[in-house]
């Protein structure tokens, strides 16, 4: 498996996650790098800080959220595709 899927991958298997999901639809989008790790911590990442800074910029520079009022729909831009949906 290339890089490029494996990151694709990772962000899907993130995203999916239902601690995430419960704190996207409780918080919001992050819009920075500091709720960014709020979001690694609800999602259980046990990595080092320095791992955790770079999975934290992968798994919110490389996707596109788009707010729905029923649901938060997470799209990988490395394939364009919806990796997760979030109910509201």
């Amino acid at each position: 498996m290339s890089t490029r899927e494996e990151n694709i991958e990772l962000r899907t298997k993130f995203y999916n996650n239902p601690d995430v999901a419960k704190f996207l639809s409780k918080e919001g989008v992050p819009k920075s790098k500091k709720a960014m790790s709020a979001l690694m911590i609800a999602g259980g990442s046990s990595a080092s800080e320095s791992t955790a800074d770079s999975l934290s910029f992968n798994c919110l520079n490389y996707v596109i959220f788009a707010i729905h009022p029923q649901q938060i729909n997470i799209r990988d831009k490395a394939n364009g595709m919806i990796i997760a949906t979030i109910r509201r």
